[in-house]
């Protein structure tokens, strides 16, 4: 098994590395049929184009039938194994009732017959099988392996066939079709037509895919200029530690400069530029062919200098990857790539924005969250998209359905700008909603409030005519400085949110990180983030730090009176005893050294299961309760939000978030208390509705949908929507709930741009 194991990594990254489908699929199927020793590889991959099984490659079957044979989804084993989505073993596969014969690839001598499905994403790339001239099963260490290797080559493949697609070619050689579409998961909604700009990661050689680049000079001055820095910083290094390193310890930078030196390898790198290819894609290349080659040799001093050369490899890579992180995001540009961090995001201009795409990610990450704030068009987990080949392409973001789109057509195109134009007019006409109050038609006064952050958020939020702040995040200073802010710089912070709002009142969260917030200087390394130190878990076991954050709320507060405090990640009675108890001894420390502060409204964010069996608890010791539909979705439903995954079964309308809901708001209108939610639902219009008719009056939402979702509710009647939501809770599936609720809207006469949803004729 451990031969197996060996040349399953050396195969994944073989295909890696490989330039295009074609090239990818050979590499496998020689590398397999060699290391099975087994007397033919075959890949079939699924074409939807043609409805088609198509030959893609082949070792030991004529290679004269690639891009020629291919078969339908009923025809012979491999129309089988894709059928069942199953493996297929066979002694003798010629005796199989489905046995298919195709006379012109030479398969008539083969008999024993183990055939695998591709499958990414519940979707079916192809089959993957092996051949033997024997009668005989495969065993089960060969069928575990080939298992094993199609579920490591699925994603790898599925995006390796984006890629063969914008080359322009179907898998049977014809032209491909215009309107490329890679779908990912909608987080903010709106249109954008732009350029990609790709944001790299920190990346690695093996996740480097092939691709080309117009300016050969530049690139190979790029090259140079990375070697330079490397060889220098090699330099230093051998300078700084000579005194401290044995000889033979020193005598590795010896190796790696001898490397660099060495035009076996730089000048490999730089025909591979002269010949059209990037530079990270040439060095790339380049390093993983010496890391293979070194790895298969069997003297183990030499085979241990593998991981010199990719070490060297990831200097100069890292390097390279500096040097183009500094080029300038022009105007209208989208944002494409793996994962863009909110820290990242922070440091960019959004004015130069159009829309943010990403392989990673949901609509309830952080980065979505700001999106939304933006009123950026954002699509992530969009798992397939290439994106390190479509950087400086024009792309079109639909935002609304979760659809990114590559080489349109004319009539698509001009959809899309229609779309962009109508939009533009469906916004200005809310601007006249401002100064009107958020009630529904038989006059029930709903407060729409904002939830903030971004200094950007405040004059958003002022001109949507906010009744206040429903949630200000506290923790996006602390994410955007290098180190904990001092109680100083948090009081300017808040002091400026609070007198920009006054006398509406301001909800402050206390610090809530973890889980998918992180700090930098103040790492949190967990298996599972979501169900370990996050929240008031943090800030009650650092006291010093929830002690200073108050501390400064309350200076800011001073003779405005409109602070209030949330705490985050409440899940005892225990925990909320111990933060009031802090919260009183800062009042008191304050007002013992002369600054005379009261003790603020204080209220407890309801987010995981427990709290919603203690809301009559929590109730008896706070003065309002804000609901975090987020988290309570995400554990309720035991879904973490940023896996793009499980993204199809987060939804706050399932209906166990909805009666979970109704809970929770029953307590606090029995009790009189003030009850909100600050979730994302609340600021879903749909959502916005529902919420309405369970007995919610106070939501709090991004500035972007606040007048979109005041314009719903001054079209509803309050009475009509409780009608509704209770019909709601009977139903036990939220597309049905969902779509149930939108034909309700609709046959009131609200319009589906007023939901942000778009009409289906696209």
């Amino acid at each position: 098994m451990a031969d197996l194991l060996n040349l399953l990594r050396k195969v994944v990254d073989a295909v890696t590395g490989a330039r295009d489908l074609k090239l990818a699929l050979g590499r496998l199927a020689s590398m397999v049929r060699h290391g099975m020793a087994v007397d033919a590889c075959t890949v079939f991959l699924w074409d939807p184009n043609v409805e088609r099984y198509v030959l893609m490659a082949t070792e030991g079957l004529s290679a004269a039938g690639i891009g020629k044979v291919n078969l339908t989804k009923n025809e012979g084993m491999i129309g089988l194994v894709g059928k069942r989505e199953e493996p297929l073993n066979l002694a003798n596969s010629a005796l199989h009732p489905n046995y298919h014969h195709v006379p012109t690839i030479g398969e008539d001598e083969f008999h024993g017959l183990l055939a695998v499905p591709i499958i990414h994403n519940r979707r079916l790339l192809g089959v993957f099988s092996v051949q033997r001239r024997a009668i005989k099963r495969f065993n089960d260490e060969e069928e575990a392996f080939l298992v094993t290797l199609s579920a490591q080559l699925a994603g790898i493949i599925a995006h390796a066939e984006a890629t063969g697609t914008l080359s322009g070619m179907d898998l049977m050689g014809g032209q491909a079709q215009n309107d490329i579409r890679f779908s990912g998961v909608a987080c903010a909604s709106g249109v954008a037509i732009g350029r990609a700009h790709v944001v790299t990661p920190a990346i690695t050689l093996d996740s480097i895919r092939y691709t080309t680049t117009d300016d050969i000079s530049a690139e190979l001055a790029r090259f140079d200029k990375a070697i330079e820095a490397v060889q220098q910083e090699l330099s230093n290094s051998r300078d700084r530690l000579k005194n401290e390193l044995r000889p033979e310890e020193l005598a590795l930078f010896d190796v790696y400069a001898g490397i660099i030196d060495d035009q076996a390898v730089a000048g490999t790198v730089r025909e591979k530029i002269s010949l059209g290819e990037s530079a990270p894609s040439a060095l790339a290349d380049t390093m993983r062919g010496y890391v293979q080659h070194f790895e298969a040799m069997e003297d183990t001093y030499l085979r241990e200098r593998a991981s010199d050369m990719r070490d060297l490899g990831q200097r100069i890579l890292s390097r390279l990857v500096e040097e183009q992180a500094d080029r300038r995001i022009p105007m209208g540009s989208i944002l494409l790539g793996e994962e863009i961090s909110a820290t990242v995001f922070g440091l960019l201009p959004p004015g130069n924005v159009a829309a943010i795409v990403c392989t990673q990610g949901s609509a309830n990450s952080h980065l979505a969250i700001l999106a939304r704030a933006l009123d950026i068009p954002t699509v992530l987990g969009a798992q397939d998209i290439p994106w390190q080949e479509l950087d400086g392409k024009e792309l079109v973001v639909d935002g609304y359905r979760g659809h990114v789109y590559f080489q349109l057509s004319v009539e698509r195109r001009a959809y899309f700008e229609d779309l962009l134009h109508d939009e533009k007019v469906r916004v200005s006409g809310l601007d006249a909603l401002t100064g009107l109050p958020g009630e529904t038609t038989d006059g029930v006064a709903i407060d729409l409030l904002v939830n903030t952050g971004l200094q950007t958020d405040i004059i958003r939020s002022q001109e949507s005519g906010a009744d206040g702040v429903g949630l200000f995040r506290t923790e996006i200073p602390f994410m955007m400085l290098g180190r904990f802010p001092s109680e100083e710089e948090q009081a300017k912070i808040y002091r400026s949110q609070l007198e920009a709002f006054h006398p509406r009142p301001v909800t402050m969260r206390t610090l809530d990180i973890g889980g998918d917030k992180s700090l930098d200087y103040f790492p949190i390394k967990e298996d599972n983030p979501f169900l370990g130190w996050r929240g008031l878990r943090v800030t009650l076991d650092h006291p010093e730090i929830f002690i200073v954050q108050v501390r400064a709320m309350l200076r800011a507060s001073l003779n405005l009176d409109n602070l209030r405090i949330m705490l985050p990640m409440v899940t005892s009675v225990g925990e909320v005893e111990e933060s009031l108890a802090l919260i009183h001894r800062a009042v008191y420390e304050l007002n013992d050294e002369g600054v005379h502060v009261e003790t603020p409204q204080v209220g407890v964010m309801i987010e995981v299961p427990s709290a919603v069996y203690l809301v009559n608890e929590f109730i008896s010791l706070v003065d309002f309760l804000s609901v975090g539909s987020n988290d309570l979705t995400q554990y309720i439903l035991a879904v973490d939000r940023n896996n793009p995954r499980v993204a199809g079964i987060y939804d706050s309308m399932h209906p166990a978030v909805l009666k979970a809901l109704k809970i929770i708001v029953a307590a606090g209108n029995a009790a009189n208390m003030e009850i909100s939610v600050c979730g994302e639902l609340a600021g879903d219009p749909l959502g916005a509705v529902a919420l309405v008719g369970l007995g919610y009056r106070s939501l709090s939402m991004s500035s972007a949908n606040l007048l979109r979702v005041k314009s719903v509710l001054r079209q509803i009647d309050s009475g009509w929507a409780e009608s509704v939501s209770n019909d709601l809770l009977k139903l036990d599936d939220p597309k049905v709930i969902r779509s149930t609720l939108q034909l309700a809207l609709q046959q009131t006469g609200v319009p589906l741009t007023s939901l942000g949803l778009l009409p289906s004729h696209s």
